[in-house]
């Protein structure tokens, strides 16, 4: 049996959705989970800090989808 966390992924602008995922989930996992998709011209952020796709996200996590700031 696998440990279930949660995380939040925040879409800016827009929601915020609350997931639940298994232990191990990854950021692509929490999007499609949380049916966000990245567009372009998006970064996406994990805690504040820059991240990849296939980053392992941990309970608690909060998940950030925004607009890139323009001259970043």
């Amino acid at each position: 049996m696998s440990d279930v966390i949660t995380a939040k992924v925040i879409r800016v602008p827009g929601a915020v959705t609350e997931v639940g995922l298994e232990s191990g989930a990854t950021i692509a996992d929490a999007l499609t989970a949380a049916s966000v998709d990245v567009g372009s011209g998006e970064t996406v952020k994990l805690n504040g800090g820059d991240t990849s796709m296939d980053a392992v996200v941990s309970d608690g996590a909060r998940i950030l989808v925004a607009k890139a700031a323009k001259g970043a």
